[in-house]
């Protein structure tokens, strides 16, 4: 799955999944640009790649704000002269019960989860269709497929993003731009690590035995999801290899999702 000379552009490629995609991307060869609302975080991303032998640029986005994502667009066909890459992986999560949740955090999860990606796309996808070449992958989640409790907001965007996923593929394949969806199981991310520690402690629990009731124990594969298990997808779907594909949503959760 040889990425070189691809143009790549990452949202949200300072931390957690993100940071590795954009390694994974820049060990295949892509030239990839850090989108990133913490610039502290993109310019560590960025020197990792480089200490690696990679080539990547920091990007200033906030993804919710229309100019700012058009900026983005143009900044990479700047630096690098086209783009042919768009992976959609800012996001967040708030957990809560829906007789509780506040309508300022629904907003927030709606604007960044799903707003962002439709801004995203719009601003990138311009430039694609002048080429007639593109790979879109929007990031997901197991919760995208089977809703959990506590986590209804969560779960209506990532529902909508593999809505938007399919009804983009069907636009933009007369272009020769490929759109799909990667949804991952539960990673170890320090977000996720904060909640499973808050759960385990209302449990009487330890970190580990919360991990192992709630997430290893019901994955047939036996363990957790890595973050390169995810960057390896997103590879897969941005290479050659994947030129037929579109309008999927991948599942990597170890078995833990089927649908």
């Amino acid at each position: 799955m040889d990425l070189k000379d691809r143009v790549a552009i990452v949202t949200g490629g300072g931390m957690g999944i993100g940071r590795g995609i954009v390694k994974e991307l820049a060990d295949r060869g892509a030239k990839v640009v850090v989108a990133e609302i913490k610039d502290d975080e993109a310019r560590k991303t960025v020197d990792e790649v480089k200490a690696a032998g990679g080539e990547a640029v920091a990007c200033h986005a906030d993804v919710t704000n229309h100019e700012s994502t058009e900026a983005m667009a143009q900044f990479a066909v700047d630096s690098y002269g086209h783009i042919d890459i768009l992976v959609n992986n800012a996001g967040a999560d708030i957990k809560g019960a829906v007789w509780e949740f506040s309508e300022k955090d629904w907003d927030f999860l709606m604007t960044l989860n799903l707003k962002g990606v439709f801004l995203s796309t719009q601003a990138v996808v311009k430039h694609m269709m002048v080429r007639r070449s593109g790979r879109i992958i929007n990031m997901s989640s197991m919760a995208g497929k089977s809703g959990e409790p506590f986590t209804a907001p969560y779960c209506t965007t990532k529902f909508g993003v593999i809505g938007f996923t399919q009804s983009i593929a069907l636009e933009l394949g007369d272009h020769n731009i490929t759109v799909n969806a990667v949804c991952p199981g539960a990673v170890e991310t320090d977000l996720f690590k904060r909640g499973v520690l808050g759960s385990a402690k209302a449990s009487n629990r330890t970190y580990e035995e919360e991990l192992q009731e709630k997430f290893i124990s019901l994955t047939p594969l036996g363990r957790m999801t890595e973050i390169g298990d995810v960057a390896k997808a997103v590879a897969f779907f941005a290479s050659d290899d994947a030129k037929f594909i579109t309008g999927s949503s991948l599942n990597v959760s170890g078995g833990r999702e089927m649908h």
